[in-house]
């Protein structure tokens, strides 16, 4: 199992790389087009929209599995043990409701834009929502699974990265840091 979620985040790795360059490509030929040769690419205005929001979904769901997520954990760190696991529970539910949430709304959006076309290269609007279905779906699977490891003890909340500051050197909760992210 372990090596299909690092092929599925490899994969996902690959496809932001791939659509950063499709988006440098885009951008800066028509750039070049227009300034130089007074043409230029039609669709490349929505392209590169839809590669960015693409990009923007995919990324949240590598940071989302890095832990690298703008959050506070002040509280949890202050918290005996006994009341931080169910403190971290409740966020994770939280999280959960939200993801529920997103894919609930995205669906329902995706059944009302998949007949709706963009102007210039006539793509379903539908594919402007098809990322946050894949992210929603994404941090099901990766909150559930970090939800389902604390709240059975196997993660140790002292060794837990909740919050990642930076990407030097974490330290464990008893060092006074965050610790090693969980997988």
């Amino acid at each position: 199992m372990r090596r299909i979620v690092e092929a599925y985040f490899a994969l996902l790795r690959l496809a932001i790389a791939g659509l950063l360059a499709a988006m440098v490509i885009l951008v800066f030929g028509n750039v070049v087009l227009r300034y130089g040769f007074n043409s230029g690419i039609t669709s490349s205005e929505e392209l590169s929209r839809l590669a960015f929001v693409w990009l923007i979904f995919l990324g949240a769901a590598l940071a989302l599995r890095d832990h690298a997520h703008i959050g506070i954990d002040t509280l949890i760190r202050m918290l005996p043990a006994a009341l931080a696991r169910p403190a971290v529970l409740l966020g994770y539910a939280l999280m959960l409701l939200a993801c529920v949430l997103l894919l609930q709304g995205v669906w329902g959006q995706l059944a009302l834009t998949w007949a709706t076309t963009t102007p210039v290269t006539g793509i379903s609007i539908g594919w402007f929502l098809v990322p946050a279905l894949v992210f929603a779906v994404t941090a099901l699977g990766l909150l559930l699974a970090e939800g389902i490891g604390i709240a059975t003890g196997r993660v140790d909340l002292s060794h837990v990265v909740l919050v990642q500051e930076s990407e030097d050197q974490p330290m464990t909760l008893a060092e006074g840091g965050h610790g090693a992210p969980v997988r």
